[in-house]
């Protein structure tokens, strides 16, 4: 289905339906792909879809700050324990947020993840281990691909999820949230009843 035709098709099924959640997840990586600005997007005009790519050597002279970052090219089996145990092995107490999102109809991921590093020091070791690294799980050919996502920080995340139904879905479907200080301690990312 075209992404005009899954954006129609889910508002009209209503704002709260899985379908309008995975249309707005669709066009997070739409613009994420095509370099939108948004909240910490680069902005400022130019190439917009080089703003999304990530710069080692700018990072690590820390003239480029941003922390969110969208890993993509997952194979659509992997679940979000699977993805966040990958990642946990070197990379715990360094990111405080991942989302894999789900299409709820065929219950597998759609293909791309958030995950924000706690600060942008921790993102050149993240990169160097998975841009450009072929999944091992499920005899997959994909490629990670990292670049920058959309909305940048935990908090600005956040809020994009608060306004959308995951708080509804199962608790596998929903961001995994933790302390900001390294901890690795949990938090949930909504209130109680939603929102």
């Amino acid at each position: 289905m075209a992404l005009a035709t899954l954006g129609e098709a889910s508002l009209r099924q209503g704002p709260n339906s899985s379908d309008h959640l995975l249309e707005e997840l669709t066009n997070l990586l739409t613009i994420s792909q095509q370099g939108g600005g948004g909240i910490g997007g680069g902005g400022g005009g130019g190439d917009r879809r080089s703003d999304m790519r990530l710069d080692l050597p700018r990072v690590i002279a820390g003239e480029d700050t941003r922390t969110t970052l969208m890993v993509r090219h997952i194979p659509n089996k992997y679940t979000q324990r699977m993805l966040l145990s990958v990642i946990e092995q070197n990379h715990s107490g360094q990111f405080d947020l991942l989302y894999l999102p789900i299409d709820f109809k065929n219950r597998c991921n759609v293909g791309y993840a958030f995950v924000n590093m706690i600060s942008f020091p921790h993102v050149p070791a993240f990169y160097r281990e998975f841009h450009r690294r072929k999944w091992e799980r499920f005899n997959s050919d994909k490629v990670c691909e990292i670049n920058y996502g959309r909305i940048q920080g935990k908090r600005a995340l956040i809020a994009h999820f608060s306004n959308s139904s995951l708080a509804n879905e199962d608790e596998s479907m929903q961001p995994v949230v933790f302390a900001s200080d390294g901890s690795g301690t949990r938090e949930r990312w909504h209130s109680p009843g939603g929102g």
